[in-house]
């Protein structure tokens, strides 16, 4: 029976982009990487985060860097061996601070060559500083030597760069190997550069409803080319619509309401996974299936077997007096699994006041229990909704924890 992997397992197992096989990947499974790809660009504690996760998973990590007058560079490469080649993510990062800013406010459309219109000076000069470093230029040449493909990927100035960037390795004559996908970005050019483009390589722009900047440019001649699809967030969503992490929280609804629901099962697990307790009135109802869906997807990467049953919902004074014990039941059936042990998880989420500002706190409690019911392990792991939306707290949080 086939096993469905957490999005990590995904990107290190099935993402064979550096192929033809790569082709027949799922859309939403290309996008759910290329969204933690552009989530991991950031040097926020959340990208540093994705990155030693990507890490811990056998992936490295470089960071690709160019330092000028007009313009900081900051993108990271992503790479991975597969038995069908090496596998490269280039992943640009947004506007971080003010020379980011400063760049973004550089509007004035200045030429792209004689025939293919005219661009963004601002999103032009970071992609000429990105493109003049040593380090870019070593990868250009490692690619066009090796036969392999490039996926350029940014969030906000970081997909317009990277859009920026394969106009001009297109130009270099890498049309074959060359694929974009953008987070939220704005258009680059005018109607003659996105004309001259159209089809040249493969762009899919990702948008969500209500984000302002896809259109910000529109009204100074700027016009959008490639694909567009557009997301539309969730109503528990409470982030302003432009910030990287909706277009992921998009990604990874998107990706479970496609994904092929297999039963999760491996004889050979020596853990048996009672099901998840979940809080009352912890989460929206219409949100609760993709917290289940998370919970397993990680938990299925580390080898368990499930309960036939998902979860039970709690209360709250049930889930204070009672987490620790274990039902019968499920001891009776881990035993039957060829079991040594029982994993129970609780999960819940708290409104907490910080900062003047409501967020919530994602709390995942989990015991390990022997088959006679006592306690062997105990942990607690938790993430707050700050900077994230409540499905990717509830993902690192997952992450955090060990078996």
């Amino acid at each position: 029976m086939r096993k469905k992997f957490c999005w990590l397992m995904i990107i290190c197992l099935t993402v064979l982009m550096s192929s033809p096989a790569s082709a027949s990947l799922r859309a939403e499974e290309l996008q759910l990487t290329c969204a933690f790809a552009s989530m991991a660009a950031y040097s926020s504690d959340t990208g540093t985060m994705v990155r030693n996760e990507l890490i811990s998973r056998g992936w490295s990590v470089e960071a690709i860097e160019g330092y000028a007058s007009k313009a900081d560079a900051k993108a990271i490469l992503i790479r991975r061996e597969t038995p069908d080649g090496r596998l490269n993510i280039l992943s640009i990062c947004g506007t971080e601070d003010q020379k980011d800013a400063e760049i973004d406010l550089r509007v004035k459309l200045v030429p792209f060559d004689v025939e293919g219109g005219s661009i963004h000076q601002g999103f032009n000069d970071y992609t000429e500083v990105l493109m003049n470093s040593e380090r870019f230029r070593k990868l250009i040449d490692e690619i066009n030597f090796n036969g392999e493909r490039l996926y350029l990927t940014g969030h906000s100035l970081g997909g317009a760069v990277a859009i920026l960037t394969a106009a001009r390795l297109i130009e270099l004559g890498l049309s074959d190997r060359i694929e974009v996908m953008t987070f939220g970005a704005p258009a680059v050019g005018d109607k003659y550069f996105a004309s001259y483009f159209e089809g040249r390589f493969k762009l899919t722009r990702l948008t969500v409803s209500g984000d302002p900047i896809k259109k910000s440019l529109k009204s100074l001649g700027y016009a959008h080319f490639g694909d567009a699809v557009k997301y539309i967030p969730a109503k528990t969503v409470e982030h302003f619509r432009h910030k990287m992490a909706v277009y992921l929280d998009c990604a990874l609804r998107n990706y479970y309401d496609t994904a092929v629901n297999d039963d999760i099962v491996d004889s050979g697990s020596k853990i048996y996974v009672a099901p998840l307790r979940i809080v009352k009135g912890s989460f929206n109802a219409d949100d609760e299936k993709y917290v289940l869906a998370i919970i397993r997807d990680v938990l299925s990467s580390r080898g368990v077997v499930f309960d036939s049953e998902a979860s039970v919902s709690i209360d709250y004074k049930e889930h204070e007096e009672e987490f620790a014990e274990v039902e019968e039941e499920y001891l009776a059936r881990a035993r039957a699994s060829g079991c040594d042990r029982v994993l129970v998880q609780s999960i819940e989420s708290k409104r907490v006041r910080e900062a003047r500002t409501d967020i919530d706190r994602i709390v995942i409690e989990r015991i390990i229990c022997n088959l006679n019911g006592f306690p062997i392990s105990m942990q607690t792991s938790s993430m707050n909704t700050k900077e994230l939306t409540a499905l990717e707290a509830i993902l690192f949080a997952q992450l955090q924890a060990s078996l």
